[in-house]
Order: structure tokens, then sequence, then C-alpha cells
């Protein structure tokens, strides 16, 4: 009887008063990892913004419908490629960069400047350059540039950087030439110039195609060309004025700038979006009207 009384005990015990076991605390969502910050400038050489309402460039075009954009951005004088890519990529003007010629002319002068490529190995971050013009070899010369590669034309630059791009970086600067060598042989605006700039617009389609999606792009030019026959460099407007998009996660959509946009900002715009700080004392400044409020 008594072995009976303790049964009943531990029963009534284990069936409990009714009360509700305690809540079990929830298991917190881990947070997403934010995609890595990545850059990439296009410069499509020689480029004028008005071939791009004249040639079918349908993959500039969708970027710029993606982004922000301006049609009147301007270059440097003198308005040639190896002064302005410097001014470009180190946010400063060939007055302070004093690169004045448009040569592979080591015996002249090397860049003395801090460039974009300078603020980003500081930085521990890893930068790629494929080019297709060997002026371009002053930037390799600095040491400051991870991968460098020498391509044959767009469609080899092209091809290379879409490589490069599975590789791994943090900015990446790709240079089509052909654009600016057709201007130079046929003239800006011909015929045969308009059907380049058609070229340059597939090669970037395939590019943008291969890059990661949360990668912001830039395109710009250098110059653009035609006022002497066949040539550049004048401080002319249809030299002076270049085409400046950008596109990625942040940007305004379809948005035009009323910012007036200079070539020495593409190095500042892009330094802010890797998070990364300029030398004091630089001429460009991120374009920040392009993005949303928040970025």
């Amino acid at each position: 009887m008594p072995y009976l009384l303790i049964l009943l005990l531990v029963l009534l015990t284990g069936c409990g008063s009714g009360s509700p076991a305690a809540p079990t605390a929830p298991v917190p969502t881990p947070a997403a990892t934010p995609p890595p910050r990545q850059v990439v400038i296009v410069s499509i050489d020689g480029l004028r913004p008005d071939a791009l309402l004249k040639a079918d460039t349908v993959n500039i075009h969708a970027m710029a419908a993606r982004g922000a954009y301006t049609w009147q951005a301007r270059t440097v004088m003198p308005s040639n490629t190896l002064p302005s890519h410097v001014s470009m990529l180190s946010a400063y003007p060939p007055e302070v960069h004093r690169m004045m010629w448009d040569e592979y002319l080591p015996a002249r002068g090397r860049i003395t400047v801090p460039t974009l490529f300078t603020a980003v190995r500081a930085a521990g971050l890893r930068s790629i350059m494929v080019v297709g013009k060997h002026k371009f070899d002053y930037f390799k010369d600095t040491g400051a540039v991870d991968v460098y590669v020498m391509g044959q034309g767009d469609d080899d630059v092209a091809a290379h950087a879409m490589a490069e791009a599975q590789s791994g970086f943090d900015l990446m600067f790709v240079h089509f030439p052909e654009v600016d060598l057709s201007g130079h042989s046929r003239n800006w605006m011909s015929p045969a110039y308009l059907e380049r700039v058609v070229h340059a617009d597939q090669a970037v389609g395939r590019l943008l195609a291969a890059v990661p999606w949360w990668a912001t792009v830039i395109l710009t030019s250098d110059h653009g060309g035609g006022s002497r026959a066949n040539n550049h460099g004048s401080a002319d407007a249809i030299d002076m004025t270049i085409p400046w998009i950008v596109s990625g996660p942040g940007t305004r959509r379809g948005y035009r700038l009323m910012t007036d946009v200079h070539t020495t900002d593409t190095a500042a715009t892009a330094a802010s979006l890797l998070g990364i700080e300029l030398p004091a004392g630089v001429a460009g400044q991120p374009v920040s009207e392009a993005f949303a409020a928040g970025r």
C-alpha cells in the first residue's frame, strides 16, 4: 500500500499543476555578410559622348539607366591619353603631376604623385590593370599595381579582364584602346569611328556580365577628339567633353547628374566607395550626388 501511495505522488508531481514550461529562447539569426566593396573603372579611349547618342551602344545606355550619368564631364588640359589618365587615376591635375607628354618615355620622368593604386596598396587591398597601350607602363613602374596585363585590342583586353575578374580584386581598371585608334586613323564621328564605338560597347557588355553583381562600375573616357584633323589635345569642347557613368549598389537609377564632374573625380569616387582615403590636397571630389541618401 505505501508503494501505491508513493507511485501516486510521483504521477501527480509529473502531471504538475498545469503551469506552462519556461519558453525556449529563440536562436538568433546570423547577420547577413555584406558583399565586399569592389570597384571597376572602365576607360574607353577617345570616346566622345555624342557618339553614344549616334551609335547603337545598348550596354552603355543600359548601364546609365541603372545608375547615374552625365554626358558633359570634363577632362584635363592637355586632353591627351597619358596626362588625362594620370589625372583620372590620381585625382591630381596635370599642373601637379606634371606629366604633359603622351608617350612612354621613362627617361623624361615618372609618376611622382600618389595614385589611387598607391592608396589601395596601403589599405592592404588588391588592384588589377588591364590596358591596351604601353604608355600605361608608367603605372606598372610605380610598383603599386598587383596585376598588370597588356592586351591587344578591345576584344583581347575584355577577355583578359574577364579572366582576371575571377581571381578576386578590390579595384580593377580596364582600358579599351580601339575607339581612339579609329579616331586617329579615320577621324572622329566617321562611320568607321562609330563602328568602333559599337564594338567597344559590346566588349563592355561582356565585361559587365563577368564582374560580380555587387561591384560598382565607373565608365568614362580620357578625352574626346576631332578638333584638328584626326587628332585631339586642345581645349576645344569636342576634345574636353567626356562621358561619366557610375552604376552599382546604392547608385541612383537613370539619374542625370547636375554636378560638374571632372576626370579627377573618378579616383576620388572610387576611393570613397572602397572606404580608403586619398592624400590631402587632391583636386578630385567624390561624386556624392550619384548615390542615394544614406549610401
